[in-house]
């Protein structure tokens, strides 16, 4: 029977229910933990820009790119469709992320072939329990989208060389991005048809609909008459490179990283090939295990520091919440440390494995796929074609603003000035610190999984995940400009290896490997499991864990609630005026933003009239007393985030009996100073 017969599943056999299953709980653990109490925590700083766009986009339904400010569109487009249907609030926008990141578990599952059946499962798993991954898929900002893309590419890439048929998943993400092409035009020329009368304008926009549904009838139908439909996958890998530059500009790490992977795949297999690495003998093991013992007593100080800072932040006073993760990063350490010995005991050349080599994943197989002559040429103007249409769409806000598309190529001389500044003062080991105490063992299992896959030097795709995940995690670490969100970039892979490393144990016939990999994968995901409880249901505002960068104390919405309660007791309602005089308020605008007269200064204006007055402690403590004392009271300070205090002045004829007269604000002293 031809291969690609058998790859492109023409023949029949039997569900396999016991994966379904397994993939169904991985699927509802995502789901879960991205969607519960998805409004639990408030917006971050960041989210409240990006909800301030969106209002905008929302209400006006425009959007002007600007490099200077923040990332690109896609955001708010995606966000867009589920404000409309489910209302401008926090969890319908926050659900617009969260959906990207449940489907980029999902798309993990897909790596089956390429990472082993318990190995796509494994790093599903990493990818639904990482705290990081949970944390930011439930923040409403560009990051979870950019990660899903990442991997989207990877997956369609791969579908490709492997000459796959188009899936249903591919062949329905093709009709979106067709309909998302497609629409724009036709929502115009409705518009222009209709004019201001509604009937008119309803009744051209749903003929348009038809034409363009015909119309992505038609094309899919070429398309999929085109080599069985293989080439969708490519067209999809351009779409979501697109996606990827048009969410951040940080698209050409990513990609400029991939391809690197790929050169070292080939260079790291044209060594392996070499009597270098076909002899591996007990004395090379004992040269490296050797060489870490002198670098382990070279740098012993060096060693006693992170010993002490480890203690510090895992078992120092107050935190004794955290000794069930410090315990299990323990077992887990040694559990891998244990694991590695054996494997490298038991380890021969021929070590079988249940995992098949992908061979096909090479440059043979890849350049027949994009065929010849015409079609050759038809398929590279496509992939142009589809990248360029895509980027050109959303930056220049659906041809609405067509300065939008010279700001894309702006935006790299502005983001080149940006990352050369460390706003989290965390240095060059800052990625390391936040991965040690939040995601542990995603940084004990990588390196396992590497490790694993550059010795086999036999599954290309192992070895391109183990390049492009520390290849990632060096670039990041050399860039000064770091932020816990953009560890995703590198975690991505180093789930995907992580899961190889332990498929490599499960499947072992030798039954130590196979006893130490179930242990790995239970204590890993044991552990993530509660980090992800912990940092996103109960400590999602301590700045001392990882992922929690300066964000908005939960004691803000104590102060949204009773601006509510006095904006009622006044009977202004809505229509009730706040001045916001402070200099820092984000996210108050989206808070706000039903209020018609809350009015944003950043700095002290004279005010009588309005409802409420929010200033800044200390910073404004005597102008406040000088310029409101006469008509104002205190009712409470409120941490905005670490470092910043909002006050709340209500006009005293609607404030309530327990308000303070306001030199008393002199006397408040902050939770955190108590400390």
């Amino acid at each position: 029977m031809d291969k690609n017969e058998v790859n492109d599943k023409t023949v029949s056999r039997p569900y396999d229910i016991g994966w379904l299953a397994s993939c169904a709980v991985v699927t509802a653990a995502a789901a879960f933990l991205r969607f519960y109490w998805l409004g639990l925590k408030p917006f971050h700083h960041d989210e409240g820009v990006n909800g301030f766009f969106l209002k905008t986009l929302f209400d006006k339904g425009t959007y002007a790119y600007d490099p200077a400010n923040y990332h690109g569109p896609t955001l708010y487009y995606i966000s867009l469709a589920f404000a409309k249907v489910f209302g401008l609030e926090t969890v319908p926008v926050r659900s617009s992320v969260a959906i990207f990141g449940v489907l980029t578990v999902v798309l993990a599952l897909f790596l089956r072939r390429y990472i082993g059946k318990v190995g796509a499962l494994s790093a599903a798993t990493f990818l639904a329990l990482s705290p990081g991954m949970v944390y930011i898929s439930r923040y409403f900002i560009h990051e979870m989208f950019f990660v899903f893309c990442s991997l989207a590419v990877v997956v369609a890439v791969l579908f490709f060389i492997d000459q796959r048929r188009s899936g249903i998943f591919a062949n329905i993400w093709m009709v979106i991005i067709l309909l998302v092409a497609f629409m724009p035009s036709a929502l115009n020329l409705a518009s222009a048809l209709g004019g201001e009368n509604t009937a008119a304008l309803l009744a051209f926009r749903a003929a348009f609909f038809i034409v363009e549904s015909v119309l992505v009838y038609f094309v899919m139908r070429m398309l999929l008459s085109w080599d069985s439909g293989r080439p969708i996958y490519l067209l999809l890998a351009s779409a979501s490179a697109a996606m990827l530059f048009a969410t951040k500009e940080t698209a050409f790490i990513t990609l400029g990283t991939m391809l690197i992977a790929i050169f070292c795949v080939w260079l790291w297999r044209g060594i392996a090939a070499g009597e270098l690495f076909v002899k591996r003998s007990f004395w090379g093991i004992a040269a490296v295990h050797i060489a870490v013992v002198l670098v382990v007593i070279g740098y012993k100080d060096k060693f006693i520091e992170g010993g002490q800072w480890f203690y510090a932040n895992f078992l120092g006073p107050g935190r004794p919440q955290e000794s069930f993760a410090f315990y299990g990063i323990v077992a887990l350490a040694v559990a891998t440390l244990t694991a590695w010995a054996v494997f490298l005991y038991f380890y021969r050349t021929e070590n079988e494995t249940l995992l098949d080599e992908d061979g096909s994943l090479n440059w043979r197989t890849f350049r027949p796929a994009l065929g010849s002559g015409s079609d050759l040429i038809l398929m590279i103007a496509a992939v142009a074609a589809v990248f360029i249409y895509l980027n050109v769409l959303f930056f220049s806000s659906f041809f609405s603003y067509a300065e939008g598309v010279q700001k894309a190529f702006e935006a790299y001389a502005i983001w080149t000035k940006t990352g050369n500044k460390d706003h989290t003062q965390n240095g060059l080991l800052g990625y390391v610190k936040w991965g040690l105490k939040v995601e542990a063992p995603l940084l004990l299992l990588a390196p396992v999984g590497a490790a694993i896959s550059l010795l086999k030097a036999k599954h290309r795709f192992a070895i391109f995940s183990s390049f492009w995940a520390f290849g990632l995690f060096a670039a990041y670490t050399i860039i000064p400009y770091k932020t816990p969100w953009l560890a995703l970039s590198f975690y991505l892979p180093m789930c995907l290896i992580a899961g190889y490393g332990i498929n490599e144990f499960v499947t072992s016939r030798r039954m130590p490997l196979k006893a130490l990999g179930v242990a790995l994968g239970v204590i890993a995901s044991a552990v993530l499991a509660y980090q992800a409880y912990s940092i996103n249901f109960v400590r999602y505002d301590d700045e001392e864990m990882g992922y929690v960068y300066a964000h908005t104390k939960r004691q803000m919405l104590d102060l949204v609630a009773k601006i509510d309660h006095y904006a009622d007791k006044s009977k202004q309602g809505k229509n009730a005026t706040i001045e916001i005089v402070s200099p820092d308020y984000w996210p108050m605008t989206w808070y706000l933003k039903e209020y018609e007269h809350a009015n944003f200064h950043g700095s002290l204006i004279d005010a009588n009239t309005a409802e409420m007055i929010i200033a800044k402690k200390d910073a404004q403590d005597a102008e406040m007393l000088r310029r409101y004392s006469a008509f104002y009271r205190f009712d409470g300070v409120y941490p905005l985030r670490p470092g910043v205090d909002l006050v709340l002045l209500v006009r005293k004829d609607i404030a309530d009996s327990d308000a303070k007269e306001l030199y008393k604000i002199l006397e408040y002293v902050s939770p955190e100073l108590k400390r």
